[in-house]
């Protein structure tokens, strides 16, 4: 069957094993139904098969080179085709070459097929940002040694790839991420499958969020301050051996282009009519906005909303304001109870062209439209601590312990969402609009409020901040066994004191950043009282203390 290429073929996918190709240079060749030369290769014919104008022969000016492998094991090989010029028209026959200068090899083809782009162009920045992560919480100096580099071609390539130090923002050029749906309508409503169009771009699959992306250029923003946070704590710590390579950044460049990005996106993204952030603009810049509230609730998380936004965000989803032609407004934005609704407007037209009969589900049956997430209200509390404060978070908290105590009672979310009730579970071999089990993992999020949210603790590479919002009725709150560095720490915050134990220690102190104010410092288990720094944070010196105490002084 003819493949019509590159849209619906912009990838070859080889699955393949091989022994004894040597220094071989593998290759793939293809003929199109349009003959023609390519600029730079001549055409050629079979000598044995005279050429007419109505057949193309195998040739270089159609080929496209792969890397050799060695093993017993099968080995997956992508296969960028897209890149060569002569891939487009309809494709109508394939041939491999192995490019061995020597008989004897032996291959094994398991699968040869042609592959759309299904790349996500967050994968970068979540990796800085886990990276960054995983270093700040264990100090573990040997994986930065081994990782740093990588770290900093993986954001250069979001740089490059996607244009961002010019344009401000990630631009996806990818074939099939162009932010246009795979659903056309004509003039009179009928339904057209755009294939190839609305390739998703992250977690949220079935939705198109180039080409100009804005969740892309939100983690972007992220992996900028994670990564000049890192370039700085290197700097600041020759004695970790942490080359500072040609590959390095420049931390304060970072710092400035984090800036210019957020100033960028919070400008092109921003709908001012729904007072709401879109998912991005697509190639024929429209705007598409089905009230995303995971989207948005993200951007307040990650700073990346201005004060302005962020308090227009909270009044649209918390209900004090509703949006004309939402589906979903007010109190209901919050039906499923455990999260707000990831979406609030109905979505019948903009998805991947393969997600084409959206009909056919109701309203809340899929998670991406109208259905919610347990674990991203962890977002949902985290921003309203930011803006809002923690009575409001902790009301949502109360909110979502009330419901789990049903489903505990219940025997488990399929129990409790069992056709008894309104609702279905997806995943596990079903379908449906709530992610709770399975392959949503990232149920564990919301627990981590506690730490994260209320008892304000942040970990970084020299020690942590630790700054308390405590809900007006929570005379204290204690959170024990954290596992910080070389430490087992206890944390206990009142309305006006903060203690830190720690079960272990550790040679190396902690600088310990607290909230701005006066702040009367002294450690528990020794005299004493730890050195306080020009910036205001204490270095604690773990190794001769159990802990240390600060207490507020000003009225």
């Amino acid at each position: 069957h003819p493949v019509d290429a590159p849209l619906n073929a912009p990838f070859l996918q080889l699955r393949w094993k091989a022994t004894g190709l040597g220094n071989a240079q593998p290759y793939v060749e293809w003929t199109t139904k349009d003959r023609g030369s390519v600029s730079g290769f001549p055409l050629r014919s079979n000598p044995e098969t005279p050429a007419t104008k109505d057949r193309n022969e195998f040739g270089p000016d159609r080929r496209f080179y792969f890397d050799p492998t060695d093993g017993d094991t099968i080995h997956y090989e992508p296969i960028p085709v897209y890149k060569h010029p002569a891939w487009k028209g309809e494709v109508e026959q394939l041939r491999i070459g192995f490019g061995n200068k020597a008989p004897g090899a032996k291959v094994c083809v398991q699968a040869f097929f042609t592959q759309y782009d299904t790349r996500h162009d967050i994968n970068s920045q979540c990796y800085v940002r886990g990276c960054t992560t995983y270093f700040e919480w264990t100090r573990d100096i040997n994986f930065l040694r081994r990782n740093m580099d990588r770290m900093r071609l993986a954001l250069r390539f979001v740089m490059t790839e996607f244009d961002t130090l010019d344009r401000k923002y990630v631009y996806n050029t990818w074939i099939g991420h162009d932010g246009r749906s795979g659903l056309g309508f004509d003039k009179d409503g009928k339904k057209h499958i755009l294939y190839g169009h609305g390739i998703g771009d992250n977690y949220w699959d079935l939705l198109p969020f180039g080409c100009k992306d804005f969740y892309a250029t939100m983690l972007y923003y992220e992996a900028l301050q994670c990564m000049a946070r890192i370039e700085r704590d290197i700097r600041q710590h020759p004695e970790w051996n942490v080359a500072i390579s040609e590959s390095a950044f420049d931390p304060d460049m970072l710092t400035k282009h984090a800036a210019e990005v957020k100033a960028e996106a919070n400008k092109l993204f921003w709908n001012p009519k729904t007072g709401r952030f879109v998912p991005g603009i697509d190639a024929d810049g429209k705007m598409h906005d089905y009230g995303m509230t995971f989207l948005n609730l993200e951007a307040i998380y990650y700073d990346f909303a201005t004060p302005e936004h962020a308090k227009s965000i909270l009044s649209w989803i918390d209900g004090e304001r509703t949006v004309a032609g939402d589906t979903a407004q007010g109190a209901d934005i919050y039906h499923w109870r455990f999260a707000p609704r990831a979406t609030t407007k109905r979505n019948v037209e903009f998805y991947f062209w393969a997600w084409n009969i959206p009909e056919g589900v109701p309203w809340g049956g899929q998670v991406q439209d109208g259905g919610a997430v347990l674990g991203f209200s962890y977002h949902d509390m985290m921003a309203r601590l930011a803006v809002l404060g923690p009575d409001s978070a902790a009301a949502r908290l109360s909110e979502i312990t009330k419901w789990f105590d049903e489903v505990q009672a219940a025997g488990g979310y399929r129990k409790y969402y069992n056709g008894s009730r309104e609702g279905t579970c997806q995943g596990g071999g079903t379908a449906g609009g709530l992610g709770l089990d399975m392959e949503f993992v990232e149920s564990v999020l919301v627990p981590q409020v506690m730490i994260d949210g209320f008892m304000g603790f942040k970990a970084f590479a020299d020690g942590f901040a630790i700054d308390p919002k405590l809900p007006s009725d929570w005379p204290e709150l204690t959170i024990n066994r954290i596992h910080f560095h070389d430490s087992i720490l206890t944390a206990r915050a009142t309305k006006s004191a903060v203690e830190v134990t720690n079960e272990r220690h550790p040679e190396e102190p902690a600088v310990v950043r607290l909230p701005k104010g006066e702040w009367k410092a002294s450690y528990i288990g020794a005299e004493g009282s730890p050195a306080k720094g020009k910036d205001g944070s204490y270095v604690v010196d773990w190794a001769t203390c159990d802990g240390v105490r600060f207490e507020r002084t000003e009225k």
